[in-house]
């Protein structure tokens, strides 16, 4: 029924109806949202270490705008973080 009134989620619908009759497709998108998965969980990473590095680097008292070139971390999020953690 709520697939009939919203066409986002009956497009799902209808793609999950195909995907999980065939057993090629349904690999290949199990597949794909590993992928992603694995790809979304690199970023995080990525992200995190950036700025535990920021917070190395301000912590020995290098500026923010070198921080942020160093770390690749934006440099408001490093002021934000300079409030926020060594105050």
């Amino acid at each position: 029924m709520l697939a009939e009134k919203n066409k986002d989620i009956k497009k799902a619908y209808g793609l999950l109806q195909t995907i999980s009759k065939d057993k090629k497709a349904r690999m290949l998108y199990e597949s794909r949202q590993a992928e992603i998965s694995d790809q979304l969980t690199r970023i995080k990473s990525a992200e995190e270490k950036g700025i535990e590095n920021a917070i190395n680097f301000l912590k020995l008292g290098i500026s923010e705008e070198i921080g942020a070139k160093g770390t690749g971390v934006p440099i408001e999020k490093i002021i934000e973080i300079k409030k926020n953690t060594l105050q």
